[in-house]
């Protein structure tokens, strides 16, 4: 790639990051005036006016709705930056079941959108000097390790996005998979985080956390495992 398309690159991402940033700041001032009487509530709040609380804040409608879903799936989409707090949000706004669906939909246009953007805004080919990449690229069953990407919350999501658009190049329907199945448990689980924290209910709390933390470490020990397992194939 020359010099001046790099500069391009980088400018017109520069330029795409502000104008998100603006965009975000807005909705977020926008949710917060929508969500105000809630926050004072909030405020002031005892068990005896919970019943009203989750009522007022489950209250609100579709535009809403629109404004999360789509702050969700920007932050899916820009490199660096996390959606966990708005897919809280979404358990905390509109439950476990719609703030489930909320959340899955929006990360995998969110995903999508992330493919789109590294094919166009990057030179992707500097992904591959990251462990992560070379990890997921040394799996016996990439679509596989691709999911388990997907699902791990610590992995950043532009470099599984790199190793998927590798893998599965002209194939969207092998792309979209891993990213299907890859993000659902952890989409459900903020968002039954989320409507647990609205219920101030601790044990539910903690029981989100601890699964929360086994299932990541669960699926980054089958991804070792199944690179070890190829060694000793090969070395077979």
């Amino acid at each position: 790639m020359q010099e001046g398309d790099k500069v391009k690159q980088k400018t017109i991402r520069i330029i795409l990051f502000i104008i998100v940033g603006i965009l975000g700041l807005l909705l977020l001032y926008k949710l917060y005036l929508s969500y105000l009487p809630e926050l004072r509530l909030l405020t002031h709040f005892d068990h005896h006016n919970e019943e009203l609380l989750v009522k007022m804040v489950r209250s609100h409608g579709i535009e809403d709705l629109a404004f999360l879903f789509i702050l969700n799936a920007a932050c899916v989409a820009i490199p660096g930056l996390s959606n966990g707090i708005f897919c809280v949000l979404n358990g905390i706004l509109y439950g476990p079941a719609l703030g489930f669906i909320v959340n899955w939909i929006s990360d995998i246009l969110g995903q999508v959108l992330l493919m789109e953007c590294l094919r166009k805004l990057y030179d992707i080919r500097n992904m591959s000097n990251s462990r992560i990449y070379k990890l997921l690229t040394s799996q016996k069953y990439p679509m596989v390790a691709l999911t388990i990407g997907y699902l791990i919350p610590f992995i950043p999501s532009a470099t599984v996005s790199y190793v998927n658009v590798m893998i599965n190049k002209g194939s969207r329907k092998k792309q979209l998979t891993p990213i299907v199945i890859g993000v659902a448990p952890m989409a459900y689980l903020y968002a039954y985080g989320g409507d647990s924290i609205l219920h101030l209910d601790s044990s539910r709390i903690i029981k989100s956390v601890i699964i929360f933390v086994v299932l990541a470490l669960i699926a980054a020990a089958i991804l070792f495992i199944m690179k070890s397992l190829k060694k000793h194939t090969k070395k077979a």
